[in-house]
């Protein structure tokens, strides 16, 4: 999450990844004025960080979308580069640790 400072009309003055005097309203990354802040105000390292911010919901929307495709037939796990098959594995474990019963889940023997 984001915090704004805003000026005397309410335009967005700075961000910040945690709460200050004078900028403690959350907003989102992907806020329309938010985005406009950071277009016009270019910072590599704000940049940056609202990059990072996103990354995990992006890498979920990526493995639930390999994992539509794998299920339409549209693709097969083995096509998938080598070091991408156990990533995606890794993942899957480590997620069952924390959702039993996740569909996404192989079971080593299970061909794909």
């Amino acid at each position: 999450m984001l915090y704004a400072k805003r000026d005397n009309d309410g335009n967005i003055i700075n961000l910040s990844d945690t709460p200050s005097a004078g900028a403690d309203e959350e907003v989102s990354a992907t806020d329309d004025e938010v985005i406009g802040f950071i277009f016009n105000n270019s910072s590599t390292t704000l940049s940056k960080k609202l990059l990072s911010e996103t990354d995990t919901g992006m890498i979920r929307i990526v493995e639930d979308l390999i994992e539509l495709l794998i299920q339409k037939n549209l693709i097969m796990f083995t096509d998938l580069p080598n070091a991408a098959q156990q990533k995606i594995l890794m993942r899957n474990q480590i997620r069952s640790v924390f959702q039993p019963g996740d569909p996404l889940l192989v079971d080593d023997d299970e061909l794909l």
